[in-house]
């Protein structure tokens, strides 16, 4: 599959946000659109190209991959698509204009080309009515969600007519070039995702009205406390829009007939009062939610509607002691078992939410796809659930879940009966916490979950008895071909000693000898948030700086030894990847990073400095960045300070590549679920003409330098920008840069600028305000301006 450049019919929210992901995956882009003003043709797909520079957040990977879209209209450009590989329709969702559309598309259209419609209810089979044998062959739906850069779900629907094996290869260009879960779904209305997730959000908005619950308490419950995503049922209407949350829920109710819980998806009259009173959600300042100003500390206000009165209120707050309890669960089956099974009222109110939606799923199966993996795949990946809800009957129990649904009243799913009968007590068979089979609702039998060969997963590799070394925080396993793979598994992948350890135990004994190379990746929620806070902070109360000093020395060397190791070691990060997870992933010879990538040295956030080598690193890397543009010992120290003074935070791969963060050999990858593979994949090039890295040495400006950064924080001080104490931190990072008292024509070691750094790193944690800073941090989750 050779996709290079794709056509975008309709510059809406969704036709712009395709463009947008399409040309951040390289693909050259025509963005084309209905003519509005004849003064100006093109207004509508400009518009939405200027739109798309002012995103936030960003639906391009970076600015400069808009450049790749062509903005035009369809009335006079549309002879733009014969050259172009792909052909996505994203027009008004109306029969009439789409099929319109086709007919101009058609004959167009270049040998080969793939044609697809973004359409949500409109029947595959009455989108292609009267359409040639060539045109049929190549047609199938792709339905994005939005925004499409952040929700990885791909509905992929294709006819009879669709070769399957041309189909699978297309699908595996969306996985690997567009970085989607390609989920085949049957050509039902509304496909799996909006089905069942929009059944899920009017089954709470039912409940909620009728109980006269407020919506910010059943939101309460139901986001990750339930496996589910942040902004939980109303925030989410709220971020999606209510008008498109009403759109999808009427398009059920208008096309399924037969649906069992079809009045499920019937406005109530307070969602048609929303939609009346133009309360939209967030694109309009006011949905179920709005902001309402700042109370006397200055912090922001949140308002909810009220359902009675029909006007906003101050939120209300139940304070439910277990869900202060689930924050410090990090399994999300166990997390969501423990809340439904409690005698809580916050338990009941979520079981009485999401119970009627399990029942609904299981009543899909055969008419929207064909097992419960897809429904999984669907919901995870497009409502940002970590629990699918085939995946939550089996954490539950099949037979309990049927005692309560019929304790309750809810009828149970004949499907559910019928497994029972047979005595199958789960959805899925389950080895080592992975799935391995899902049941067949036409024959009940178990068919097997395939296994991709692009996908690794650590937690299987583990059962297989590849585990090479271990400790409580961080495992070395074989990924086989003679790779291995350093995992973290403490919460947040915070580094601690047991980490440290076995990094330098990897590269010192297991790895030389006996693999080609080391991997450094894992598979939890973030690449790793930072170091362990919580052990720095105990020990400087403790005032057992002389620890702080040897952990900060371990972390710097235990960097080096990837840096330097006599074989190749690539950094796989992912999400966040924050102070100690920015150095561990500068300190490997070569990163293979997710595409959504947010990565940053954050230390003074804290009151301190980095203290693993990633001063060290940020001075070597400006230093190729700016190479013979900028000559001179200063300009990579200002480039430095500067990214680590403001706490800057790269928010994808391709922003960090080219803020000098990542290095231009350093490579991305779209799709997570690859991630390993890629970075095995890259050691084994590299390990076939390997050549190690050499030590270098920095000209640094000394004291003059340091002097002039200080000068430039006092500047921010006297503006009110920086704090007393900023300066005293900022300060430590500038003597730090600079080298020293070093003179400028000296030749600095990579080893000076590591004492440096730990020095002043044990040195700040020793002031108070920097331990204050720290216990901010940690129980409030956000910095202190002290």
């Amino acid at each position: 599959m050779n996709i290079k450049k794709v056509a975008v019919l309709g510059s809406g929210v969704m036709g712009s946000g395709i463009a947008a992901h399409v040309a951040s995956a390289g693909c050259q882009v025509e963005l084309l659109d209905i003519v509005i003003d004849e003064g100006a043709p093109d207004k509508l797909a400009a518009g939405a190209l200027e739109a798309l520079k002012k995103s936030k957040p960003a639906l391009a990977m970076h600015a400069s991959f808009l450049k790749k879209i062509r903005p035009g209209n369809l009335r006079d450009h549309l002879e733009r698509i014969a050259d172009c590989d792909w052909v996505v329709e994203v027009v008004k969702e109306d029969l009439a204009v789409k099929r319109t559309l086709y007919d101009r598309v058609e004959p167009l259209l270049k040998a080969g080309a793939w044609v697809s419609s973004n359409t949500s209810g409109i029947p595959l089979k009455m989108l292609t009515e009267g359409r040639g044998e060539a045109f049929r062959k190549r047609f199938v739906i792709t339905h994005f969600f939005n925004p499409v850069r952040y929700l990885r779900l791909l509905e992929f629907v294709r006819g009879p007519e669709v070769d399957a094996a041309e189909a699978a290869d297309f699908g595996a260009w969306l996985e690997e070039v567009l970085g989607k879960e390609v989920v085949p779904a049957f050509d039902s209305p509304t496909f799996i995702g909006n089905r069942i997730g929009i059944h899920s959000i009017m089954t709470v908005m039912h409940l909620a009205l009728r109980e006269g619950v407020p919506f910010e308490v059943v939101d309460s419950v139901l986001g990750e406390a339930s496996g589910r995503a942040k902004s939980a049922s109303f925030r989410t209407a709220d971020l999606a829009g209510v008008d498109i949350l009403a759109a999808t829920a009427k398009n059920v109710f208008d096309l399924c007939p037969n649906d069992e819980d079809r009045d499920i998806f019937r406005f109530p009259d307070f969602l048609q009062w929303m939609l009346d009173s133009k309360l939209l959600g967030n694109k309009v300042k006011g949905g179920f939610f709005k902001k309402g100003g700042k109370d006397e500390k200055g912090k922001p206000i949140f308002l909810s509607l009220n359902s009675e009165t029909r006007e906003y209120r101050v939120q209300v707050r139940k304070d439910w002691p277990i869900l202060k309890e689930l924050k410090g669960v990090e399994d999300p089956a166990e997390r969501v078992r423990t809340l439904l099974t409690s005698d809580t009222e916050a338990g009941r109110l979520a079981w009485r939410c999401i119970a009627p939606n399990l029942a609904y799923a299981v009543n899909r199966l055969g008419e929207v796809t064909d097992g419960p993996l897809n429904v999984d795949r669907a919901l995870k990946n497009g409502f940002a659930m970590e629990i699918g809800p085939f995946e939550l009957w089996d954490a539950l129990g099949v037979e309990r879940v049927v005692a309560r649904l019929e304790f309750d009243g809810i009828p149970v799913p004949g499907l559910v009966r019928r497994m029972l009968e047979k005595g199958l007590p789960s959805f899925y068979r389950w080895e080592h916490g992975l799935p391995t089979a899902q049941l067949n609702p036409k024959t009940l039998a178990y068919d097997p979950i395939l296994e991709d060969r692009r996908a690794i997963v650590l937690r299987r590799e583990e059962a297989r008895g590849k585990v090479i070394a271990e400790n409580s925080s961080a495992q070395l396993l074989d990924l086989g071909d003679d790779v291995a793979c350093l995992s973290f598994r403490t919460k947040m992948n915070a580094l601690d000693d047991g980490i440290i350890l076995l990094m330098e135990e990897a590269v010192q004994k297991h790895v030389p000898g006996r693999f080609k190379g080391l991997v450094v990746g894992n598979q939890g929620q973030h690449f790793s948030a930072g170091a362990n806070l919580v052990m720095v902070l105990n020990a400087a109360r403790d005032k057992r700086f002389d620890l702080i000093h040897e952990v900060a020395r371990r972390l710097q060397y235990a960097g080096r030894m990837l840096s330097y190791a006599p074989f190749p070691t690539v950094a796989a990060p992912f999400n966040l990847a924050l102070g100690g997870g920015c150095e561990v992933s500068m300190a490997a010879q070569r990163v293979v990073g997710h595409a959504e990538l947010y990565i940053g040295l954050v230390e003074v956030g804290v009151g301190v400095i980095p203290a693993g080598g990633g001063s060290l690193q940020m001075l070597l890397r400006m230093e190729d960045a700016l190479g013979q543009k900028e000559r001179g010992p200063m300009p990579k120290v200002k480039a430095a300070f500067q990214y680590i003074a403001t706490a800057h935070v790269n928010t994808s791969f391709d922003e960090a590549q080219r803020a000098g963060f990542l290095r231009r050999t350093d490579r991305r990858v779209m799709n997570k679920a690859f991630l390993l593979h890629e970075a095995k994949q890259e050691v084994l090039r590299m390990a076939a003409d390997f050549q190690p890295l050499q030590e270098r040495t920095l000209r640094l400006p000394g004291l003059g330098g340091s002097e002039a950064l200080k000068l430039a924080v006092k500047d921010f001080q006297l503006q009110g920008k920086a704090t007393e104490y900023d300066g005293v931190v900022l300060g430590a990072l500038a003597e730090v840069l600079c080298g020293g008292d070093v003179s400028p024509v000296q030749e600095v070691t990579e080893e000076r600028i590591l004492e440096l750094e730990r020095e002043a790193f044990a040195r700040l944690c020793a002031n108070e305000k920097t331990q204050a800073r720290m216990e901010h941090i940690l129980q409030k989750g956000k910095p202190l301006r002290n």
